[in-house]
Order: structure tokens, then sequence, then C-alpha cells
């Protein structure tokens, strides 16, 4: 994150004079909602710090947009003594990210792009938020402050907590898989059963044939390989498809990648996801239309790794 925001440095005077211009025609073309921008108040709360993620809750007195964000420590920056700039800097670097993802789908010849100021900022009362793919024992600074989307400037005061990242993960999550005619669900849960909606997490289904292709054919084989190649292809952060809550797919061909098709066996695999991958849990099931087994659990998926790779 330091890396984009030292880019950001480089190159905001490219970024400062599309600024007005380009936000003013966005929020001229798109509706936003009302918002406030005098005597609004930011409040950041750290609720829980883990190996990967970070778990925090951020308010406004009114309705407000923010912009709330975390960054590696700069050794040549002290936000304390430096707050506006600082926060200008972090705007900059948001808005510069914000144009390269704009440019990447009007290449595309997308034209339905979303204004900043909905991409890019938070809006309202409250936000529970996890910042996810983080390094273990690492510093960081975890930081909010309101922003006035037309005259693209921060306003009020910066909210700055500097935080430590643990050199554990102590991610207390585990699943259940359930299927329910032609929709598969998939539950976290805490210790004591409960959905724990806000924990992140990865999953995806795998047809058994397609890993048969792949040369693994005994079943205690299958789902290793599966486990191994399934995880490790979210080892970027940028790749993983993050879930919170309980997830659900249809599997008729409309809304899911993977149709299931009557009479395959598949691996569904699931695991926590903070930094690295915690509580994977790998179910099998022969589809029929209304059938899920239990194949096998494990609860540290790094020894899978370090067995199997």
């Amino acid at each position: 994150m330091s890396n984009k925001f030292l880019s950001a440095k480089r190159s905001v005077s490219i970024a400062v004079c599309l600024l007005s211009a380009l936000a003013v025609f966005f929020l001229s073309c798109s509706p936003e909602a009302s918002f406030e921008t005098k005597d609004v108040e930011v409040h950041l709360e750290v609720k829980n710090i883990s190996a990967g993620f970070v778990e925090c809750e951020c308010s406004t007195n009114k309705d407000a947009y923010y912009l709330l964000s975390i960054c590696e420590p700069w050794e040549d920056w002290d936000p304390v003594a430096h707050p506006k700039q600082f926060m200008m800097l972090a705007l900059d670097s948001a808005y510069a990210e914000y144009l390269s993802w704009r440019n990447d789908l009007l290449r595309a010849k997308e034209f339905n792009v979303a204004p900043f100021a909905s991409h890019s900022l938070e809006y309202g009362a409250e936000t529970h938020h996890f910042f996810t793919g983080l390094l273990p024992d690492q510093d960081y600074w975890l930081f909010a402050f309101a922003v006035d989307p037309v005259k693209m400037q921060p306003i009020g005061s910066l909210n700055l907590i500097p935080i430590k990242t643990l050199d554990e993960s102590k991610m207390d999550i585990h699943f259940e898989y359930r299927i329910k005619g032609v929709w598969d669900y998939a539950y976290p849960v805490d210790a004591q059963g409960k959905i724990n909606e806000y924990f992140p997490y990865i999953t995806t289904t795998c047809d058994s044939l397609t890993l048969a292709e792949d040369s693994i054919y005994t079943h205690p084989e299958i789902a290793w390989y599966f486990v191994v190649w399934s995880l490790e292809r979210f080892t970027n952060p940028d790749l993983a498809d993050v879930h919170y809550g309980v997830h659900a797919v249809k599997n008729d061909g409309e809304q899911s990648a993977e149709v299931f098709q009557k009479g395959h066996t598949y691996f569904t695999c699931f695991s926590g996801y903070d930094g690295s991958f915690r509580h994977t849990t790998v179910y099998r099931f022969v589809w029929t239309g209304d059938s899920c087994e239990y194949y096998f659990h494990d609860t540290d998926s790094a020894n899978i790794i370090h067995q199997f790779l």
C-alpha cells in the first residue's frame, strides 16, 4: 500500500490536472446521495487485529463521504505533524487508483462506470470493514477522514490509528456446507456454531473429473491435491474472491460457474483468509439433486501446503 502512495507522490502533478474537472463531471452525470461538509466528525475504532487482517468500524456524526484506508508507515513522513498533507496524498492516491480502474473499463468498452465518490469513498453513518491480505507482525497506519467529493478535498481532522498485526493468526472460524435443490450454501461459524458474518474466507468447487485430468486418481490424493490447487490460486490477495457471511450459489447454469451434473462427484473447499489459509474444510458430495457427504476437515492448512506442494 505504501508503494502506491509513494507512486502517487511522484504522479501527483498529473492527477491534480484532471482532479477537479473529472470529479465535477462524474458527479454531475451520476446522481449522488446528499452529503454534509460542515462540522463532520469521523470516528474510527479497531474491533479485531489478527495476523492477516484488521477489522474496524468507522462512523460519522452526519451523512458524509469519507476515505477509509490502511497503509504501511512512511519512513520519511509524520502524519501527526503534517495531517493535512497526509490526507491530500492519501486522497490523491485513491483517485489515481480510481483513474486506472476507470481507464481499464473504458478501454473494454464499459461505459457504466461508477463515479469516484461511490467507487472509492465510504458514505453514511457507519461502516464495518475488513482490511485483508496484510502481513503478519507488521506495522500499519489505519486512517479515516471526511471528504468533499465535489471539491475533491479532505475536510475536518485526520483520524489515525497505528496498529501492528499479530505474528500468528487468531482466526476462530469453521464452516458448514448445505445443499438444497439447485442451491448450495456456505456457513462460516464460530466455536459456538453461530454464523460469523464478518470473517473473510474463500471458497471454490471443482468436479472430480477435472482433478482426474491432472493425473490425480485416488480419492485421498484428489482431495489433498484439490486443497493445494484451489487455495494456492488465492495467495495473491488481488485474485482472492473473498466472501463474508452466508454465501449461496444457484447451480442450474444461471448463476454458477460450476454447473453440477447428475452423478458427478464434487469437492467444495473453504478456508478462512488471514494472510494465509485457516481452518480449511473440504466437502465431497455426489450431485443427485439434494446430497452432501462430509469428506475431511483439517484445521492447519499450512501443513497441507507444506506436505503436498
